[in-house]
C-alpha cells in the first residue's frame, strides 16, 4: 500500500509555497502544513479513501482546499480579542494597567447580570472570535438578531 504521508512529503516545498501565498511567514507555513498532513491522513483513514489520482500523483486541488481551510481557521483563531483589546474595542476609557483590570471586572459583573443568551452571544463574538455570520450559520439564528444583541450588550457595557 502506498503511504499517503510519503507522497505528500515529496511535495513539501510546494505546500509551503502555497501557504506562504496566503500571506504567512515561513514558521507559520510550516506549522499549517504539518497540520494539513495530520488532517489529510486522518481524513483518508476515516473515509477509507485516497487523495491520490494514481500511484504517483497527488490531488493538488484537495490539498489546496485543505491548506486554505486550515489557514482560515488559523486566521479566525488569531482574531480573538485579548482583554485589553476588548476594553479598547468597546471604547471604554482606561488609564494604566490597574484601570484596565478594574474595567474588566466591571465588564464581567455586568455580563453576569445579563440574560444568558445575550451574554453567550457577546462571549462568542468578542472572547471566542467567532464572527456573527458564522454564529448565524451554525445556530440558525437570524444575523440581524445577533447584531441587535451585540449592539444592546455594548450599550449596556458603556
Amino acid at each position: 500500500m502506498i503511504n499517503i504521508l510519503d507522497k505528500l512529503a515529496e511535495k513539501h516545498s510546494d505546500w509551503i509555497r502555497i501557504v506562504q501565498s496566503f500571506g504567512c511567514d515561513l514558521m507559520t507555513s510550516e506549522d499549517l502544513v504539518q497540520d494539513m498532513y495530520l488532517k489529510v491522513y486522518d481524513w483518508s483513514e476515516k473515509n477509507n479513501r485516497s487523495i491520490l489520482y494514481n500511484k504517483n500523483e497527488v490531488n493538488y486541488y484537495f490539498i489546496y482546499k485543505a491548506l486554505r481551510s486550515i489557514w482560515l481557521n488559523h486566521v479566525n483563531y488569531s482574531n480573538r480579542y485579548t482583554d485589553k483589546e476588548l476594553v479598547e474595542n468597546l471604547n471604554l476609557s482606561t488609564e494604566g494597567q490597574e484601570s484596565t483590570e478594574a474595567t474588566l471586572q466591571v465588564i464581567e459583573e455586568k455580563l453576569s447580570q445579563l440574560y444568558w443568551y445575550d451574554r453567550k452571544i457577546f462571549e462568542l463574538v468578542y472572547k471566542d472570535g467567532i464572527s456573527m455570520l458564522q454564529i448565524s450559520y451554525k445556530t440558525g439564528i437570524d444575523y440581524c438578531s445577533i447584531k441587535r444583541t451585540i449592539k444592546k450588550v455594548k450599550k449596556i457595557l458603556k
